[in-house]
């Protein structure tokens, strides 16, 4: 939903499995729900290139590919590394244990030393303004942002805009500063499933030192008790976004597979 504008997705329905198709790209997702057989997929994919499209499937999870080896015959396989998720435990993002965190613990104690009484308020409709302002200043005062970071930031004006309908939370920390409050993070997320919510967005003010680690850190405070797991997405092949993400020491990479569809060699009644 969110991303409608940008991709322009169109939904179906197909051996009662949800399809999602980029029409950009020229692709959908791995279709959702019960889960599709080599024959419905191959189904699918021919029924699409006969319509004039590619037949492409993204997001098709390692273990549906190691389930049915005979995909190599019609598609190749891409496993894209940029789109890999990163999964990491909750608990263990809020106790932040052993010695390759403990820079991440330096910096919250020097962020609470220096802010001790920061605030971290659950987004509403009047902290949502807030957050869209701070998306504004952010865009005006770096007029070079790349057409990628626009368009995320449309998305998120679309997210704030439809907060109430659409089930999203979200967390923002404000510091006092100048005897007033200062909103220098935010935090979007939402339920993946019954163990994982996704972070969505999260930005902040980074001259407000040990912000991205508090933020980071409160968040995974918040979900604690909601979920064990929290899904911080992919870092898209930038490798500043890679390091700082295997930084955080994930529980797993969740690849990300291409198909790539060949064709048939054979009708599909014959398989």
């Amino acid at each position: 939903y969110l991303w409608d504008d940008i991709y322009h997705y169109k939904l179906s329905f197909f051996n009662d499995c949800l399809i999602v198709f980029d029409t950009q790209s020229d692709f959908i997702l791995m279709p959702m729900g019960e889960e599709i057989s080599l024959l419905g997929l191959l189904s699918l994919s021919t029924n699409l290139q006969q319509d004039g499209y590619s037949g492409d499937i993204s997001n098709v999870p390692p273990e549906f590919i190691a389930r049915h080896p005979e995909l190599e015959r019609y598609y190749d396989i891409d496993n894209d590394r940029a789109l890999a998720e990163y999964i990491y435990s909750t608990e263990k993002l809020v106790a932040l244990r052993g010695k390759k965190l403990r820079k991440k613990k330096n910096h919250i104690s020097q962020f609470l030393q220096k802010y001790p009484d920061y605030q971290v308020r659950p987004i509403d409709s009047t902290i949502s303004k807030d957050c869209l302002t701070m998306i504004e200043s952010m865009l005006a005062e770096n007029q070079s942002v790349s057409h990628s970071i626009r368009e995320e930031a449309s998305v998120i004006r679309k997210g704030f805009e439809s907060f109430d309908s659409i089930p999203l939370e979200g967390i923002a920390v404000y510091i006092k500063e100048d005897t007033q409050s200062k909103l220098v993070a935010f935090s979007v997320y939402s339920r993946l499933n019954k163990d994982t919510f996704t972070i969505h967005f999260e930005k902040v003010d980074y001259s407000c030192r040990g912000i991205a680690q508090i933020i980071n850190w409160e968040t995974a405070k918040v979900l604690k008790n909601k979920c064990r797991y929290i899904n911080r997405e992919q870092d898209l092949g930038i490798q500043g976004l890679r390091q700082a993400k295997l930084s955080y020491e994930p529980e797993l990479i969740y690849p990300a597979n291409f198909l790539s569809f060949k064709g048939l060699d054979t009708d599909i009644a014959g398989i």
